[in-house]
């Protein structure tokens, strides 16, 4: 989502913050796409309280 949002505030690349960016983002990437991945699916099949830890717990590392 970050990558997103800096190509829409600097679209010509003029800044080296998406270089220190994706090097910062390579673990916590990993985890968002994981959630919005799982998220539907356990919220469909009522297990809304594993998806609450999950997230919780992706969150402190």
């Amino acid at each position: 989502m970050g990558i997103v949002f800096l190509n829409i505030v600097d679209s010509e690349g003029k800044s080296k913050t998406l270089d220190d960016y994706t090097l910062a983002d390579v673990g916590v990437g990993m985890v968002e796409i994981v959630i919005v991945n799982f998220a539907p699916e356990l919220m469909m099949t009522g297990q809304d309280w594993l998806l609450t830890l999950v997230t919780v717990v992706a969150g402190d590392c």
